[in-house]
């Protein structure tokens, strides 16, 4: 099993495998892009449970093929859902009880077809489980060796170190960008102190930070953004503006508005890697051209 240590910088986030809420996916494209990642030095790929409901699971698996027992796969759990009814999106619920998770941890084994998840992650806090046995179910599982290492996704600071008395925690996951995101302080004092690397994901602002959007760009119903308030109205016009005014700094030092974007977050003590949502080659050449401008 790769040491965290060893992980790749850029992680190659599989959300769009999942086929939902990012509009036209080709995933033969996305299957290119995850050859195209493991011939450039990408060795970490993160996915949950709830993308395409155990589709994006699946289909990163089939890709990877043997390889899958090479690289550091992260998956996520703790969202339950009901199957959709015809023509409606799947309901989904937070369910972090053992009960639940023990469940989800197997189902997550068949679907990516290892024996044991290099990291997984609790997707979101559950408020209606207490963390006491939301994490000692966890250690239970790592003990019986289904799961390698664990790990929070959008936790709190108070959550963390809650969680924390009751497992061995290895990775945060945590939403930062330089636009609305930035990184919470305590938490990363939290992260260098205790050594528990932070994984950005969001770093691109569901993609307003690669600079290729403007005032008459539009999303289809299929398309998470067409609901996200930060594209729309003059929450979307101001954003733009501060897109325009990285974009114009990011030339001065010889970067795309994305890289310029990924770069800054890389640069923060305590990230380890980010997570950038991949759909095709020629986006992830140009976020892999950001390991050499390091």
């Amino acid at each position: 099993m790769i040491s965290m240590d060893r992980i790749s910088r850029i992680c190659f986030g599989c959300e769009p495998l999942g086929g939902t809420d990012w509009g036209v996916v080709d995933r033969s494209e996305i299957a290119r892009a995850i050859e195209f990642a493991l011939e450039n030095g990408v060795n970490f790929f993160d996915t949950a449970d709830v993308y395409g409901l155990g589709m994006s699971e699946t289909l990163l698996s089939d890709i990877l093929g043997e390889r899958r027992h090479d690289v550091m796969i992260a998956t996520k759990g703790g969202m339950a859902w009901n199957a959709p009814q015809k023509g409606e999106r799947a309901k989904i619920r937070r369910d972090s009880s053992p009960k639940y998770l023990k469940s989800a941890v197997d189902a997550s084994l068949r679907r990516l077809r290892i024996d044991c998840i290099p990291l997984f992650y609790i997707h979101w806090p559950d408020e209606e489980t207490l963390i006491s046995e939301t994490f000692s179910c966890l250690a239970e599982l790592k003990d019986q060796g289904k799961i390698g290492r664990v790990g929070c996704s959008n936790f709190s600071l108070h959550q963390i170190v809650e969680a924390r008395r009751f497992c061995e925690i290895s990775a945060l996951q945590l939403p930062v960008n330089m636009l609305n995101a930035p990184l919470d302080p305590d938490i990363q004092e939290l992260s260098i102190g205790e050594k528990i690397p932070i994984i950005a994901y969001n770093v691109l602002a569901n993609g307003l930070l690669t600079g290729k959007y403007d005032h008459d760009s539009r999303f289809p119903e299929n398309d998470r953004r067409a609901r996200l308030p930060l594209f729309n109205g003059e929450q979307f016009k101001r954003a733009l503006d501060r897109v325009e005014i990285m974009r114009t700094e990011a030339k001065t030092l010889g970067l795309s508005c994305s890289q310029y974007a990924i770069n800054s977050v890389l640069r923060l003590p305590g990230v380890l890697s980010v997570i950038v949502g991949i759909k095709s080659v020629s986006q992830l050449r140009e976020n892999v051209a950001n390991l050499v401008k390091l």
